[in-house]
């Protein structure tokens, strides 16, 4: 009953779902959801309907953003940006299937350079608008044809409190870590319970350096940036996972505490019922976390004639193919393929709201994804850590 009350309290927003042909600007790719059969003045639309491989799976677009009036702890987490106003830090789209207990992430680097429903060229995460996900939604879908069901906007406030409220979170760190930038400060090795702020440091972290070795006052930077980013953030994820799954689906007070935060920090659309989250929480009974797909969108560095320094999503391979064919709803998850990367080159990746130190490029070498290969962490640890 205490659930109830506390969830039908909640930051409700409406998701429209683009139209039947729905283009964006005229550069864009023309996409249609599926069963679209197209309008007459745009005789390009494929006139034949898509059956969905699983009509019980469904999207939720998960995004992190700034929140300038979040202070936990006497401390503002994103630091002197009043001028700058709201972004999305973080970009993902989940893929979960609750008759199979199953879930994929994909997850959009913040500065892919996309056409953005409108009609401009400019990074993705410049369609965030906060309380209003009309224009990232169609943006995502305009770009890469994958449609959402649902959203879910989590500030950093939600963030913080949500890991305080399972105990912290376990990282096997290899080398003690930094990002001043950031405010993480790991001093030792081994397994580290981060907390709220340090927890939140972590993932956003785009100037990750660890110590190596150990103990030697040699510091190396990650020069993957965002990438290394995106892969911390996905091993995060299933590490938060393991840890609620492990203790905190039964715990009254874990509940309450997440139910709460639920009311008070997060927003979802109105579509995503009470029925239909506890639908989907409760996959997590028998979900294996280690088993989570995790993606990204490939991309090659790009200067655009501005100057500045974007990604640009890189969707030909057969192999991207199938992962947008994933979230597309046109492959099962019992059918996910792994990603393969081509070998790129990872240049220096500058903030809007701050002055970068010059960082190294690096190269991913060809068929591995970032998310196998978390810099500084202990690789194949359990993920609780123990």
């Amino acid at each position: 009953a205490f659930g109830q009350w506390v969830l039908s309290d909640r930051q409700l927003v409406t998701i429209v779902a683009p139209s039947s042909g729905f283009t964006g600007s005229e550069t864009g790719p023309q996409i249609f959801l599926p069963g679209s059969s197209g309008t007459p003045d745009q005789p390009s639309a494929p006139t034949t309907t898509v059956a969905l491989a699983e009509p019980d799976a469904a999207n939720f677009l998960v995004v992190g953003a700034d929140n300038n009036d979040c202070v936990v702890d006497g401390v503002q987490p994103t630091g002197d940006r009043d001028d700058l106003g709201e972004r999305s830090d973080t970009i993902m789209i989940w893929r979960a299937n609750p008759s199979a207990d199953q879930l994929a992430v994909l997850s959009l680097p913040r500065d892919l350079y996309v056409d953005i429903a409108g009609g401009r060229k400019a990074r993705i995460n410049s369609a965030y608008v906060r309380d209003d996900p009309t224009k990232l939604i169609d943006t995502i879908y305009l770009n890469f044809g994958i449609p959402i069901d649902h959203y879910v906007q989590v500030d950093f406030c939600a963030f913080q409190r949500l890991v305080d409220a399972v105990g912290g979170v376990e990282i096997p760190f290899e080398a003690p870590a930094r990002d001043y930038r950031a405010g993480l400060s790991i001093t030792t090795t081994g397994c580290v319970n981060l907390q709220g702020a340090q927890a939140l440091a972590y993932v956003r972290s785009r100037h990750y350096q660890y110590e190596d070795p150990p103990g030697s006052g040699n510091w190396t930077t990650d020069g993957t940036s965002d990438f290394g980013r995106i892969a911390r953030q996905q091993d995060f994820l299933r590490r938060v996972i393991a840890k609620v799954v492990n203790e905190g689906l039964y715990s009254p007070s874990v509940a309450s505490a997440i139910l709460e935060t639920n009311r008070q920090y997060l927003v979802t659309d109105a579509g995503l019922t009470i029925r239909r989250m506890l639908e989907f929480a409760n996959t997590l009974r028998t979900l294996d976390p280690a088993g989570i797909a995790t993606y990204r969108i490939e991309s090659t560095t790009q200067v655009t004639s501005g100057g500045e320094e974007v990604e640009r999503p890189e969707l030909d391979s057969d192999n991207m193919q199938a992962v947008l064919d994933l979230f597309r709803g046109q492959l099962t998850l019992d059918a996910a393929p792994e990603q393969v990367f081509a070998t790129t080159t990872v240049a220096d990746d500058e903030d809007d709201d701050e002055d970068d130190d010059e960082a190294p490029s690096s190269t991913v070498p060809t068929g591995t994804a970032p998310e196998q290969n978390v810099v500084g962490v202990v690789p194949d640890r359990d993920l609780l850590c123990n």
